[in-house]
């Protein structure tokens, strides 16, 4: 039975037996008998299966219909009994002695939209197979005031994130556009369904963003000297990023590439997000500059804050 509980659930029944007689003559009739209280109103043929076979019992199907002719099994209900009257030929689909027979009820069988309605009193209860086809026997089912029992978890709110390299440099900068190597590129997982925001802010001077070099008190601006939110380097000198993910989206203005950067700013700026669950995206930063000709000689550094929020 696919459920035990009592009524008004329903239940699809695989009924298996061995038959030592088999099933061999026209005016053979297997009957199997379910108790009083088990509703199998709604059953017809088109609900029912049966099958034999040496091995499994499935070997053979039964061509079946509502009244038996000769190349049809009758499969039908009288009250509570369930009828199978063998084909009118005679040779038709014999079911051979030994056999292991299979009978299916309810939605497992081929077609099948219609269930047993289960008896409404929990208790056990006995099946009988019989018929004048000369075996007998008795399968005993149990019916539950609940056969389920409910399953919770709870699962906490999670987000990881890391950094593959901490520092990059651009070693000497000159008129040409140089790219700092290693890149960096963040790793980010997180079980929201609203995704993460990640963030990036620049330390530059300490009030404006940039390359600093504190010894000429000088600053390579970002995105250019003039801190414009983005820039194009193949035109003018500055110092910007760029943003590239297989996952996220990268936000504007570092959703460039080639020759054009997007500017840091002193307060946080939205780099990269995705909306939804997470499983180690990866966004890349890819930071380029380019000096002019009267920039001082000196050493130049910057501090990038990197931020990740899951959106919970």
């Amino acid at each position: 039975m696919s459920r035990l509980q009592k009524s008004p659930v329903n239940s699809d029944h695989t009924i298996k037996f061995t038959t030592p007689s088999g099933v061999t003559d026209a005016s053979d009739t297997i009957e199997i008998t379910f108790p009083a209280g088990f509703s199998v109103t709604s059953v017809d043929v088109t609900d029912i299966d049966l099958h034999w076979g040496p091995s499994t019992g499935l070997e053979n199907s039964a061509t079946l219909a509502a009244a038996a002719d000769a190349t049809h099994w009758g499969a039908y209900f009288t009250g509570q009994v369930l009828s199978f009257d063998h084909a009118t030929d005679g040779a038709f689909e014999d079911i051979a002695t030994t056999s292991k027979v299979v009978v299916e009820i309810g939605t497992n069988a081929t077609g099948g939209d219609q269930q047993i309605d289960n008896h409404a009193t929990a208790a056990t209860y006995t099946i009988s197979i019989g018929g004048d086809f000369g075996d007998t026997g008795k399968i005993a089912v149990v019916i539950l005031d609940n056969d389920q029992f409910t399953v919770s978890a709870s699962v906490d709110p999670t987000i990881t994130f890391s950094l593959d390299n901490t520092a990059t440099a651009f070693g000497t900068l000159s008129g040409t556009i140089a790219t700092s190597s290693p890149n960096v590129t963040l790793t980010v997982s997180t079980n929201t369904n609203s995704g993460y925001t990640l963030t990036v802010q620049d330390q530059g001077s300490g009030s404006n963003p940039g390359l600093w070099n504190s010894d000429a008190s000088f600053l390579i601006g970002s995105a250019d000297y003039s801190y414009n939110n983005s820039a194009d380097l193949s035109s003018v000198a500055g110092y910007g990023i760029q943003c590239s993910s297989a996952s996220a989206t990268c936000q504007s203005p570092y959703n460039v590439s080639g020759t054009n950067v997007g500017g840091y700013e002193r307060t946080a700026q939205n780099f990269a997000t995705y909306d939804g669950i997470a499983d180690s995206h990866t966004v890349t930063i890819t930071s380029k500059a380019k000096v002019s000709g009267s920039t001082p000689a000196g050493s130049y550094n910057d501090t990038v804050t990197v931020i990740a929020t899951g959106n919970f």
